[in-house]
């Protein structure tokens, strides 16, 4: 038989099934949309509401108070040569006297004196280490026209600490998810393939060749997860979307703008192939398994 009538003797013999087994493949089909979608829901929902999280600055600043008339050009001269230095932000008298009555809610802000310094705002490169925070903190207090400095960076360690339970936590759960839904999909694809071994002790007997015989079912969990994984993508559109109104009323209440919507188009077509490449394989195992029973 040539390349093209084997093939085209597979995709009749892949529709001829799913008509037959019509009952089989919408029950399969509708398992593995349910098993693929609580991952990608809740994967959507974690990634979305941890958008503030990822937003969150992790530098370490130093907030450094100069002395009166220190020439402020100089002094941010002089720590730009630290090494780990990555920024300077200049807080100026005036600017500090009014940001301060703003937070105070003072009215009168007519002040013949402003006791307040110019303010040297110091942030230091993500990925220094805290040894190395509190080295570039204390070459800072020792350059002449500072007057003292301010910094915290244990809340640094505090954060990844608390990260890395969070992300511990969400791997242990998606690993034992992952394990869930792919016993469902074998179960469902199996399902589709409970007729096999008639056909392919028949085929085996008429000399066909192992992916010859195989290839029907390997097409048919391929179509199987290819439409269940769309049918995740909407199950979880539709959850996404009865979300919508409590989201807006949390956005309101807290002042955010947190927006629940699915991943982007590009990554939804990856989640489909590797869905419907996920079926192939297990249909392909479980034809071989069929196959080899046949020649017994």
């Amino acid at each position: 038989m040539s390349f093209l009538s084997s093939r085209r003797w597979a995709l009749s013999e892949t529709f001829r099934g799913l008509f037959e087994n019509k009952g089989l493949f919408a029950l399969g089909t509708l398992l593995s949309a349910l098993a693929l979608s609580v991952p990608l829901f809740i994967s959507t929902i974690f990634y979305e509401l941890a958008e503030p999280l990822r937003q969150l600055p992790t530098s370490v600043e130093i907030s450094v108070f100069t002395k009166e008339r220190t020439d402020t050009t100089a002094l941010t001269n002089r720590i730009r040569r630290i090494s780990t230095v990555e920024n300077i932000r200049l807080i100026g008298r005036e600017e500090a006297m009014k940001s301060l009555n703003d937070q105070l809610g003072i009215k009168n802000r007519t002040i013949e004196h402003n006791p307040l310094p110019d303010i040297l705002i110091v942030t230091l490169d993500p990925s220094a280490t805290r040894p190395e925070a509190d080295s570039a903190a204390e070459a800072i207090e020792q350059l002449p026209g500072v007057d003292m400095i301010a910094y915290e960076a244990s809340w640094r360690e505090k954060l990844q600490a608390v990260s890395l339970a969070g992300q511990t936590t969400v791997i242990c759960l998606g690993v034992v998810v992952l394990a869930l839904v792919i016993l469902v999909l074998a179960a469902a694809i199996r399902m589709t393939t409970l007729s096999a071994m008639p056909q392919m002790r028949a085929l085996y007997l008429f000399g066909a060749s192992p992916s010859f015989a195989m290839r029907p079912w390997a097409w048919r969990g391929f179509l199987l997860m290819a439409v269940a994984s769309l049918g995740a993508i909407g199950i979880t559109q539709a959850g996404l979307m009865m979300l919508r109104q409590p989201m807006a009323t949390i956005n309101r209440l807290y002042g955010i703008q947190l927006e629940l919507t699915l991943p982007e188009a590009s990554w939804c077509i990856g989640f489909v192939i590797i869905c419907s490449l996920v079926g192939y394989i297990v249909s392909v195992l479980a034809a071989q398994d069929s196959w080899k029973k046949a020649q017994h």
